[in-house]
């Protein structure tokens, strides 16, 4: 890429229109006095380029003149062998337009613009991409060269230039990475891990070998929460055996005998007692859920007379509005039948009408025209087709005349197209008597009688329209289906008062408040249902120990000998004997989960220290910069090195073995540093065939004639960059460098 022309107007100290024409390849200068406008030129060559023309806010009020007005900037620039221009026009009319200067054709407008020219230009979105390596604004050559950095916010950019430099190297990055056996390991790690975790390392990858561990790990855990759970239920049997045979042991004993005839009246009477209470208690809810159903039952019916009233309502107010359009449909119906002027009858007459006016031009065309001159005593001795002629006259002869004169001849005048004027004629009288018919057929004197009598009906036509779709929407069975629906309504209704039923229901209410208070007050007075079994069993107990029969501890031996069997029978597949084993299994499966986690940790660690490994290696980035700076470094420094951080930053300087960050640096040197590396990164992007101009606005502010003369000639030496552009206020320290020199003219924007 070369840039070509600048020229702005209504932009930053240019209020009227300047340009620089004319810029060519290799070292241009433009030299001048402070206040000549070279930097607003820089801002303009950004604005071009790097700023989308939509720009607002900030960014706008500082492209603005104190004066006021849209900044406008336009470039020529060479890009892929063609001469192109770039037109921005900012503020309240902006634009973007490209054009193809060898045809001057328009190629792209505003956004489609701005994307052919980052291609062209290699810009990168938001990005200013390989422009932002080697355009150096004023005292900007101070700061550390860095291309993921940003000097305005002094903060870090995510995706800066850096990535204009890596696909410049290409080749030297690939042979960085450090060989196909640290590829290989890398993948091995990383598809070890991609076994265990997720691609995030954040989670277990699910049917992985450290997933299936894990829940192998919690199958075994729940298996022994389950056996110890049936150890216990086993335990807990034992102790009911023992209480078993303890009550067992009880009812052979006479004393108790005696006292458990006495409780088992007292319990009789409390069981009857409930009993009664109870069946008080079940009456009393039944009811209550009879009055809840009726309550329920009356509201749905008030709701759907409501409903009922509702539509009735409305349907009597359709029916009042479908029998007047009823009325007006009948209306326009008559109006209608009553019309004869149909669309087809009016098409024919305009038809008839065309064919007798051509008829009548053809008529006229095909004439022929005969002058009458009497001599004196020569008229009446004249006649046409048998009509004395007295007078003077002139004759149209459409087709064929006689003239008859008397006592003389007999003169026959046949017009030049007499046959094509009689068919002409013949058609014309067609024509006529078809008019004739139509317009009495339709009931008319005349043709726009006719019409006015068509355009009538037509809006009877769209009328009936209307009002039949109304009638539709509103009725679609007609006034009579409506009626019908109203009495099916009002039957169903059945004349119900609503007033009436809210009253029912009123009273209804009333009713399930007594029955809940009733069933409150019953289920009150009677034991809960597990006090009342309690109360069964305890009776049944004490029956048991007053029969003390045979078949009492018979049954009770039974019952000893169900839970001993259900004791042995429980566990038959030995999961409650299963604890011990369990637990030797739990600890390994766990350790088999600890050891797969160490190894998902391992895994990590090694990838990280991979990772660490790769960005030491990737240090060979900076090789070819270093291979093009070098040079320049000796000429102006003799023996030294520079050292870069990731990213091309620049870090340190090292002179006769000492080494001296950049911040430490003079102003001086390290502006001459960063001059010496943006001017690396050019020749570097020329090398690789993706040429950018370097632009320098105001460098080497401090550095001395020594240093300046030795920079100069670094510049001047620097031919494989196709352009370098110079904006200078010292027209004298640069004198010694070679180069066009560059002037600002006035411009007139066309």
């Amino acid at each position: 890429m070369k840039l070509l022309a600048l020229r702005v107007a209504a932009f930053r100290r240019f209020s009227d229109p300047a340009a620089v024409e004319d810029i060519g390849g290799g070292v241009n200068v433009l030299a001048g006095p402070n206040e000549l406008g070279k930097s607003t030129l820089f801002h303009a060559l950004e604005a071009a380029f790097l700023q989308r023309h939509k720009i607002s806010g900030a960014a706008l009020d500082a492209m603005r003149p104190r004066a006021g007005g849209d900044p406008l900037v336009e470039a020529d620039f060479e890009a892929n062998g063609q001469h192109w221009r770039i037109r921005k026009q900012f503020g309240r009319s902006n634009s973007a337009i490209l054009t193809d200067l060898a045809t001057g054709r328009v190629e792209a407008r505003n956004a489609e613009a701005e994307v052919r020219l980052e291609k062209l230009t290699g810009g990168s979105g938001e990005l200013p991409g390989r422009l932002g390596l080697v355009w150096v604004r004023q005292q900007r050559s101070l700061a550390r060269p860095d291309p993921d950095h940003d000097p305005q916010t002094g903060k870090g950019k995510p995706r800066g230039e850096k990535s204009a430099l890596v696909d410049a190297i290409g080749q030297e990055v690939e042979a960085a990475v450090g060989g196909e056996l640290f590829a290989s390991v890398q993948a091995r790690a990383s598809a070890a891990l991609d076994a265990l975790v997720t691609a995030q390392r954040s989670a277990v990858k699910k049917n992985g070998p450290l997933d299936l561990a894990q829940r192998q790990r919690d199958d075994i855990a729940k298996a022994l929460d389950d056996a110890r759970r049936l150890a216990l239920a086993a335990q807990d049997r034992l102790e009911r055996i023992a209480v078993a045979s303890q009550q067992l042991t009880d009812l052979e004993n006479e004393q108790l005998h005696a006292n458990a005839a006495d409780r088992l009246d007292i319990i009789d009477a409390r069981i009857a007692a409930e009993a009664k209470g109870r069946s008080v208690r079940d009456l009393a809810r039944e009811t209550l859920k009879t009055r809840i159903l009726e309550a329920q039952a009356a509201r749905q019916s008030q709701l759907a007379l409501v409903g009922s009233l509702a539509r009735l309502k409305d349907m009597c107010a359709a029916r009042a509005g479908a029998e007047a359009l009823e009325v007006e449909i009948k209306t326009f119906v008559a109006g209608i039948n009553g019309n004869q002027a149909t669309p087809a009858r009016i098409e024919r007459l305009i038809a008839l009408e065309r064919v007798l006016a051509v008829s009548a031009a053809e008529l006229n065309a095909q004439a022929a025209t005969v002058d009458i001159a009497f001599v004196p005593g020569g008229a009446g001795r004249l006649s046409v087709d048998g009509r004395p002629v007295v007078e003077n006259t002139s004759l149209t002869i459409a087709h064929r005349s006689v003239l008859d004169i008397a006592g003389i001849a007999a003169i026959t005048v046949t017009a030049a197209g007499a046959e094509r004027a009689a068919a002409a004629a013949m058609r014309a009288d067609k024509a006529s008597s078809e008019i004739h018919d139509s317009l009495q057929a339709i009931g008319v004197a005349s043709t726009d009688e006719a019409r006015a009598l068509g355009e009538q009906r037509a809006r009877y036509v769209e009328q009936l329209d209307r009002a039949r779709a109304h009638l539709s929407g509103l009725a679609p069975q007609g006034a009579l289906g409506l009626a019908a629906e109203i009495a099916k309504t009002e039957a169903l209704s059945g004349g119900a008062d609503p007033a009436k039923l809210m009253s029912e229901i009123a009273a209804l209410d009333a009713s399930v408040t007594t029955a809940q208070r009733q069933h409150e007050v019953a289920t009150a007075a009677v034991l809960s249902d597990d006090d009342f079994r309690a109360l069964s069993f305890e009776r049944e107990e004490v029956r048991a120990v007053i029969e003390r029969s045979a078949s009492d501890t018979a049954r009770l031996k039974l019952r000893l000998e169900g839970l001993r069997g259900e004791q042995m029978g429980a566990d038959e597949d030995g999961r409650a004997g299963q604890v011990p084993g369990l637990e030797g299994e739990l600890e390994r499966a766990d350790a088999e989960a600890r050891r797969l986690d160490a190894e998902v940790a391992g895994l990590k660690l090694l990838a990280d220290t991979l990772q660490a490994i790769e960005a030491r290696t990737r240090a060979t980035y900076f090789a070819p910069v270093t291979k093009r700076l070098q040079p320049h470094l000796d000429a102006v420094f003799g023996s030294a090195a520079l050292d870069f951080r990731d990213a091309f930053a620049l870090d340190s300087l090292t002179r006769a073995g000492m080494r001296e960050d950049f911040a430490t640096l003079s102003d001086g040197t390290r502006e001459q540093i960063s001059v010496l590396v943006r001017l690396s990164f050019a020749e570097l992007l020329a090398g690789r065939g993706v040429a950018v101009p370097l632009i320098l606005d105001d460098p080497l502010v401090y550095s001395d004639d020594v240093r300046m003369r030795a920079l100069c000639g670094v510049i001047a030496n620097a031919t494989a960059i196709p352009q370098i552009i110079v904006l200078t206020c010292r027209e004298t320290a640069f004198s010694a460098l070679p180069g066009r020199r560059l002037t600002v003219t006035a411009w007139r924007p066309g």
